[in-house]
């Protein structure tokens, strides 16, 4: 894409980042809320004074100060980090997408993989709404990709490439559900839509990357007494780093 396309995807990015982070405290609180009996949803969890709005919980942009209104307490990711993460990304998905389909196929996954990484390193979790929306989004702009481009095959090569990765990670649940989560599975379909578009060779260097940044994290954390031999590392952040590296090397 040319450079006024890879500047918009990055403001957009930006822009997004604070629906973004509200996002992730929506999930998060509600997760907390229903675990430990903190307040869900809405409020601020020092304050208990409502940060959301009541109407549109996750949609609604935090204080820019990334702070509670009423207490001060801090809420969510750090300001200004979730918008650059997003930003980033979004300049990085632009510059590799070879039409608008496709960069419309990789925003989406950004634009929904940024707060599923988040929530899934703050408690663990991959909400079914945000994963089920970030298949249907790649699935619907690559169907289209393929249709304009007179590529029709392409789709179908993908959605077996796609299938391939799920059953793969889905085995893995299967074997050892305790090294992860049906969110991860569910996750690794859109993962493997966008990877699978691009080649095999993507597919298992994204798979593998994620893999390898996994381990490599936990042998930080072992070795710096941050975890214990026990201690579960959320594989959601680490999957979605090796998609994005997968495509920034490999052509689409």
């Amino acid at each position: 894409m040319t450079l006024p396309w890879i500047i918009g995807s990055a403001v957009l990015g930006v822009l997004a980042g604070p629906p973004i982070r509200s996002c992730v405290v929506f999930y998060v609180s509600a997760s907390q809320g229903t675990e430990s009996g903190q307040p869900p949803r809405r409020a601020c969890p020092d304050c208990t004074q409502p940060v959301l709005s009541a109407r549109r919980q996750w949609g609604s942009p935090l204080p820019v100060t990334g702070r509670c209104p009423a207490c001060g307490a801090s809420i969510g990711p750090y300001p200004l980090v979730t918008e650059l993460v997003t930003g980033l990304a979004m300049a990085l998905v632009a510059a590799r997408a070879g039409s608008a389909w496709e960069l419309a196929a990789l925003a989406c996954l950004v634009l929904l993989g940024v707060p599923l990484a988040l929530i899934d390193g703050a408690v663990h979790r991959l909400p079914n709404p945000l994963t089920a929306a970030a298949f249907a989004g790649v699935l619907a702009f690559l169907a289209v990709a393929a249709l304009t481009a007179d590529r029709p095959g392409e789709l179908g090569r993908t959605a077996i490439r796609a299938a391939v990765l799920s059953c793969f990670y889905l085995l893995l649940w299967i074997i050892r559900p305790s090294g992860m989560g049906l969110g991860d599975v569910k996750l690794s379909a859109s993962i493997g839509l966008v990877l699978g578009w691009i080649s095999w060779q993507a597919l298992f260097a994204g798979t593998f990357l994620a893999f390898i940044l996994a381990a490599a994290c936990g042998v930080v954390l072992l070795a710096t007494r941050k975890a214990g031999r026990g201690s579960q590392l959320p594989l959601g952040p680490f999957m979605l780093l090796g998609a994005l590296a997968a495509v920034a090397f490999l052509s689409l």
